[in-house]
């Protein structure tokens, strides 16, 4: 840093301070720790340029307007994010602005943004004072929306409505298994039926296989191959029908989740005044390793979800490597913490410079392989075991979550595991 000769009082000072100088300099990735910021890039600093990062974690943009609702970073966070960016900051003299020098973390306009935050703060706590909730919802607005016929009627109306749409969602799927159980069930007959010709024949003696059942055989293959490709199609009717069941708002009750499009092209999500860098009704998925660690490099680009007009959209997620665990909505914090982030981490371990350097428009498939490949060869050096012996055949149909399990286990005592 600029002040090589100061340590931190903590490591967050400087985490905090890259990923501004990231935002500042409009890096899709955060700067690495040890990385060197020289004077000349520090003094142009404004505190218009703090204000807009701050605007972002606390606002969701970084140019809100007087009415935007408080989304993010709360008053005392957005005061120790001063503080950090301040301790790496060359002048430490409070901010001219007529001159345009000094320390822009000690202006008027950071202190008023950070006073408007905290005011926002404190009217809602006034507002919820008294306030009951439950797991459904907030208790008050069902109250308010029943205590007029026409407030109750729109609820109940809203309600119907959620619910006829998850009705006609289970039917589909409902269809869908229908001609799925079928469509197997016919599967089944046929390579039954031709097992018992096969074993038939092949009783014979060689010279008395016959020429023509052996063509019925081969001629019956176009059909079993269509019917294991329907099988594959009915399957992902049911896998689509089930996604949109998942992402899809609770019964019966508001639910609103506002999507966020980043500067990289990623979006973060709001769900009750909460900004998620992964949302509510997120489902990891049952991969190999591989396809794990592309996640963990480039997160998932292709991924949708349900937005408040009951539409499906773009939504893609963040390289899972660039998240932390309290960014990730607690749906799905268990499986990230738990079942990729163990294997992944220690896969990453060996390649922090090489993702470092490595802007994220530039990793390709080539990287992801190279990298993977690398990785992989160090878990080999490190942890034998779990690739030879009794493992040599099984690891390569592991899953990520076996993975991970299996390396906690290799590392870790069984009480310490729970705190990667």
């Amino acid at each position: 840093m600029s002040k090589p000769v100061k340590t931190p009082p903590t490591p967050r000072y400087t985490s905090i301070f890259c990923e501004f100088m990231a935002h500042y300099h409009q890096r899709p990735t955060v700067y690495p720790k040890d990385h060197v910021f020289e004077e000349n890039e520090l003094l142009p600093i404004t505190p218009s340029d703090i204000c807009r990062w701050m605007n972002v974690k606390a606002f969701g943009t970084a140019d809100p307007d007087d009415n935007a609702p408080l989304v993010g970073s709360s008053w005392s966070s957005l005061g120790f994010m001063k503080k950090s960016i301040s301790f790496f900051l060359p002048r430490n003299a409070p901010w001219d602005p007529v001159e345009g020098r000094g320390n822009p973390t000690k202006s008027e306009e950071v202190k008023s943004l950070l006073l408007r935050v905290k005011t926002i703060e404190d009217s809602r706590k006034k507002a919820s004072s008294g306030r009951q909730h439950s797991i459904y919802g907030a208790v008050d607005e069902i109250v308010t929306a029943i205590n007029s016929a026409d407030g109750a009627r729109g609820l109940l109306q809203k309600i119907q409505g959620r619910n006829d749409e998850y009705i006609n969602m289970m039917e589909t799927m409902g269809t869908s298994l229908s001609a799925l159980g079928a469509t197997i069930e016919e599967m089944k007959a046929k390579l039954t039926a031709s097992n018992d010709a096969i074993k038939q024949e092949l009783s014979k003696d060689s010279t008395g296989l016959d020429d023509g059942h052996y063509k019925t055989f081969i001629s019956e293959l176009p059909t079993v191959s269509g019917l294991a490709k329907t099988i594959s199609d009915e399957v992902a009717n049911v896998s689509e029908s089930l996604q949109s069941f998942v992402n899809s708002p609770g019964v019966g009750m508001p639910h609103e989740i506002t999507i966020n499009p980043g500067v990289s092209g990623y979006c973060s999500f709001t769900e009750d005044g909460k900004i998620w860098d992964i949302p509510a009704g997120f489902i990891f998925p049952q991969c190999d390793l591989f396809t794990a660690w592309k996640h963990w490099l480039i997160g998932f680009p292709d991924h949708k979800i349900r937005n408040n007009k009951n539409e499906i959209v773009a939504a893609p997620i963040k390289p899972l490597r660039l998240i932390s665990l309290g960014n990730v909505h607690q749906s799905a914090k268990k499986k990230m913490k738990d079942g990729w982030r163990p294997i992944l981490i220690f896969m990453q371990a060996e390649l922090e410079q090489d993702l470092d350097d490595m802007p994220l428009p530039s990793i390709d498939e080539q990287f992801i392989k190279m990298t993977y490949d690398t990785a992989m060869a160090a878990l080999q050096s490190k942890a034998p075991n779990l690739m030879s012996g009794k493992n040599e055949q099984k690891h390569q149909s592991w899953k990520v979550a076996t993975w991970s399990r299996k390396i906690r286990e290799e590392q870790l005592g069984p009480t310490q595991h729970r705190n990667i």
